[in-house]
Formats: C-alpha cells, structure tokens, sequence
C-alpha cells in the first residue's frame, strides 16, 4: 500500500551526520539575511530553510538549513562543514550583535511529525523547527522517539536522487556555483536583495543559466546503468556526435543527469550513447514529487482513495480519506467521501458522523445534509430526515446566491479583459503604423487576433515576426498553436520542431517546454489516427 512510504508516514532518523550552532544577539537576522542565499524574512516562527553561503566569486562556500525560533536562530550543518561555517561567519562580525555557539545534543528528523498523536509542540526540553529535507515534511529533536519506527534509508536516498537535493562534497562543492545544481531552486532567492556573490550569479540566471543542469530522464526500456555513474553520454545532432551531458544516478528506470541546455526540453525524447550502450529516454524536470505542503500530500492521497473506491476496494479508500485527512483536517472533499463509502456499506451512523464534520469545515456544503437526511431515513429516524433535508434546500438557495454574484464578477472581469484588448490593440497599430516590421507589435496583434479566434490571420502575421526574427522563440509557440486551431496539425509539428531547437539554444525554458507537450500530444494523435 502506498501509504507506507515515508512520504505518506512517520518515521525518524538520527542525524549523526550534522551539527547544530545556535545564534544569538540582537543583530542575528539583519546580519545573516545579508550574507546568505536565501530569504530569511519568509519564515515563520519555528520554520527552516535550506539555504547556502558563496563567496565573492559566486562559488559555494557552505550549504546548510537555517531556523527561525522566538530567540535564537539554528544553524543545522553538514558536519564537515560546521566548523568551517562558524568560523567563515565569525569573521564578518564586526559591528554586529551576533554570537555563534556549538550545540552539543542528539539530532533527530521526525518526517511527517504531525502524525504522531503525541503533542509535538516545541517545550523547554526539546525545542524544534520544522523543514522541507528531500523534499519531506520534517522536524528536528533533541532526542529519539521510544516507539516511531526508523527511516528507510535506502527509500529516503532514492527520494532525494529523485528529488534533486544534493550532497557536499558527492554532487557539489567549493568549484561549483548554485547555477549549477538543484540548489538554484531550493536555496535562493534572486529578489531578496544582496547577499555575497549575489551580482555574479545573478548574472549567471539571466543569462541562459548553467550549462549542464540536473533533471531527470525516463528510460523507454529497462536497462541498468548504474555501473556507468558520473560517465558522459553522447546524443547524435546535426550529424555529429556531441555531448549531452553526465550520468548521475538511477533509481529503477528514472536517470538523474547533467543535460546541457540545448536539450533540457521537458517531454523531448532524446536517443543517448554511453559507451557502448544506446538508450532512448525522455526527459522529465525535478522534482519527480512535486507535492511537499501537507495539503498537497493531503489531495494526493485523497485521489488513491478516489481510485481505489472507483475500483470497488472500499476499505482501502477508506483508510486513504483517514489518511488525507491526517494531513489536512480541512480537506472538505475527503470527509465527503468517507460519508459516501460508509453509506454504500451501510455503516450508516459512522457516516452521519463524518458528515457531521464536513458541516463544521464546510459549513455551506448542501451534500453533508442531503446524504445525512439519507442516512436518517434509512435509520428510521424520519423527522430527523425532514429536518436535514430542509436546512439542504435553504444552504441550495444560499449557494445560488452566490453562483449568481460569482457569474456578475466573471462577466465584469471579461467585460474590463476586452476593453484592454482594445487599448493594446490602438497602441500595436499605432506602431506598425510607424514601423511595419516592429516584431513586438507584429506578435501582440498576432495574439489578439488568436484570443478573437482569427487563426488565418494572426498565422500571417506570426510568419511575418519569424521572417524578421528567427529567434522570436514565442512567435513559434503562438504560430504552432494558430495551426493546430486551423486544422494544419503536419505543419505545426514542423513550427514545434523548429521553435524548440529556437527557444533551447536560447534558454527559454518555458516556451520550450510547452512547444514539447504539444509536439507529443500532436504525434501520439497522428499515431492513432
């Protein structure tokens, strides 16, 4: 059952391997939100961050999470690196109310701590913060749980591969810049304000990003390749053999790779050499979990429930509601659900019970009376039936109400949407009026006309943008699209192929990315045509 993966349950960890410094002093979070990569300011009380320290060049100095607590900040380092972290801070403090002190105590992670129905508050004896590690919902403590089972291990190492969180010293160190590893999306903020070695790496991001980057790769077939870590691989282009990128790990069929930029194309298949070996895989982005917040988790689990009830297993959708609910006690849908599975199996006082609760974190759901007045019907309680059902046809009301207040914002919003269109539309012809080749104006009349459904027309002049300048990457993601809606899907893909190669060698992602999906849509539909 899936929901005994560490990502859907409580287990702990010692951290032997990290080291813990307190921070003191009137000046610790002005002083530290100047001199590390992420920002300080977004964090809660009793809350961490990953975060990382470079030095003047833009290279990595030290990575390590950082906490927030009512009177101290936590350092939580890799332990080779905690006395170099200390003392490279230490040597900034001039002026600054900061004081750094080694913490010597037991570490221990609790991932998805909130399941355990013991209070997990923080007290005077065992003061905690709470993180994203891997990707899990974590919290660090002082000591070991007597009855929570021990972390997997070798499934929290799959989970972090699979998630792109890298190690000191194995992925990363002082020769690499942040640009470089999963580290840019996880532990910086490029709109914090300075920071050391801020400018360079900024520099870095804007222009195309790193070279060769980590994502992850599906293998078509199984094949292991796990012999043929940290080798290069080759890919066949323009009829030469260049380099592609490096392979780092895999977990099953899934590859965590450098690929260079040309070809970090979500959903592009890409036929690889290594050695003697040639392998097609497709890639993929990181992370392969993208749900972390517990209301993901919560949605997530709440949908195997929904499958597994549609597959007629009731009871183990039962036990994935409970579940989703465990992770989010507001989760409106899931207590609905519950009612509905006990009612189809005539635990009919149980489901009143949820529905009971769908009331108190829904309280206009219409549906917790109706199948309530269900369930009191079929329990013989008729009066208390009528009365269910008449407080569902006076919340029905209450919701139409609503509805009707919804459709008048939707119809002002649209209203207030057109008007604009036509105040853009004025300043685009204003241009071309001036200038008949402006690629600007040329795309936004393009993208009006598209918007009104004028596929002929804004096709001519998307052409038009693309004849005078080729590297327009999104004029190919609007001109592909305007042929798809025409009914010229052969030459869409062609506008696809060639904006992907456009938008690739430029580092813009995002149209990249979105050309690629509807390339493949186009292609398995011409197959099963």
């Amino acid at each position: 059952m899936l929901s005994t993966s560490i990502r859907f349950s409580l287990s702990q960890k010692s951290l032997e391997d990290f080291s813990l410094i307190k921070v003191t002093g009137a000046d610790r979070e002005s002083f530290f939100q100047g001199q590390v990569t992420n920002d300080l300011s977004t964090l809660a009380q009793h809350e961490g961050q990953l975060t990382a320290r470079l030095n003047r060049s833009g290279k990595l100095q030290s990575i390590f999470f950082i906490a927030k607590l009512t009177d101290c900040l936590f350092l939580l380092c890799p332990k080779e690196l905690s006395s170099q972290i200390k003392e490279d801070f230490e040597k900034f403090i001039i002026m600054d109310d900061v004081i750094l002190e080694n913490i010597s105590s037991e570490l221990w992670l609790r991932f998805n701590y909130f399941l355990n129905k013991e209070s997990t508050e923080p007290t005077s004896t065992e003061a905690s913060f709470n993180l994203n590690f891997y990707g899990l919902n974590a919290g660090l403590y002082f000591t070991k749980h007597p009855s929570i089972k021990l972390t997997n291990e070798d499934e929290l190492e799959d989970l972090r591969i699979l998630n792109g969180w890298p190690k000191w010293g194995v992925d990363i160190t002082e020769a690499n810049f942040i640009n470089d590893s999963y580290l840019n999306e996880i532990a910086i903020s490029y709109k914090k304000g300075c920071f050391l070695g801020q400018e360079t790496v900024a520099k870095i991001e804007n222009n195309r990003g790193a070279a060769y980057y980590p994502v992850l790769l599906k293998l078509d077939k199984n094949l292991n390749l796990s012999h043929l870590k940290k080798y290069d691989f080759q890919i066949e282009s323009e009829n030469e053999l260049r380099k592609a990128g490096t392979l780092l790990y895999q977990v099953e069929d899934i590859l965590q790779v450098l690929l260079f930029r040309d070809f970090r194309v979500t959903g592009r298949k890409l036929n690889l050499i290594i050695g003697e070996t040639n392998f097609l895989a497709t890639v993929m982005p990181l992370p392969f979990y993208t749900t972390f917040k517990k209301s993901d988790i919560a949605l997530e689990l709440y949908h195997f429930g929904v499958n597994a009830f549609q597959a007629n297993n009731l009871e183990e959708a039962i036990d994935y509601m409970k579940l989703a609910l465990s992770f989010d006690d507001k989760l409106a849908d899931a207590y609905e659900s519950l009612g509905v599975i006990l009612g189809r199996i005539e635990k009919f006082e149980e489901a009143i019970v949820w529905m009971d609760k769908l009331t108190l974190v829904s309280p206009d759901s219409v549906m917790a009376h109706t199948n309530k007045s269900l369930y009191l019907m079929r329990l013989g309680k008729i009066e208390e039936a009528e009365a269910e059902k008449s407080l569902a046809t006076i919340k029905s009301f209450a919701v139409f109400g609503q509805e009707a207040k919804q459709k008048k914002i939707i119809l002002e919003n649209i209203q207030k949407k057109d008007e604009e269109i036509l105040r853009r539309e004025k300043m685009f012809l204003q241009v071309l009026e001036i200038d008949d080749q402006d690629t600007i104006a040329l795309f936004g009349i393009a993208d009006i006309l598209f918007q009104r459904k004028s596929f002929e027309s804004a096709i001519f002049n998307l052409e038009k943008v693309i004849q005078v300048d080729p590297k327009y990457s999104t004029a190919y993601l609007l001109l592909g699209k305007a042929l798809e809606a025409s009914g010229n899907a052969s030459k869409a893909q062609v506008t696809y192929q060639a904006g992907i190669i456009v938008a690739s060698k430029r580092g813009d992602m995002m149209p990249a990315n979105e050309m690629q999906s509807r390339l493949n849509q186009l292609i398995m539909g011409t197959s099963f045509n």
